[in-house]
């Protein structure tokens, strides 16, 4: 019984996701969550500048996104945060993209 209740224990923690990013926009709260604890991958600024541009303009539904800011962050992992902001408007929204050119989609 012990043994279960350990094993039980070990595997609700090891599938813990840590969360990389969080972002309150309309009235949501994104959470960009990872359980991956750690990547291996190379991807160039122009490789995933295009890669989160493509992802956000179908995930917001706005073709009118334009980059504004790109932060690499390594804690609690290595990450690719970018910014955009809506042409025309003072709207913020992001992307969180893995160095193995993973897009890691957020949940509400």
């Amino acid at each position: 019984m012990r043994c279960t209740l350990i094993c039980l224990l070990l595997a609700i923690y090891s599938t813990k996701a840590d969360i990389l990013f969080c972002d309150s926009h309309a009235g949501h709260t994104y959470r960009f969550e990872s359980d991956r604890k750690s990547v291996e991958g190379k991807v160039t600024r122009q490789e995933l500048v295009e890669l989160a541009l493509h992802w956000a303009m179908n995930f917001y539904r706005d073709r009118s996104l334009e980059v504004v800011d790109l932060e690499f962050e390594i804690a609690p992992l290595s990450f690719w945060l970018v910014t955009f902001k809506k042409a025309g408007a003072n709207e913020t929204f992001y992307a969180v993209a893995l160095p193995d050119r993973t897009i890691v989609e957020p949940r509400d």
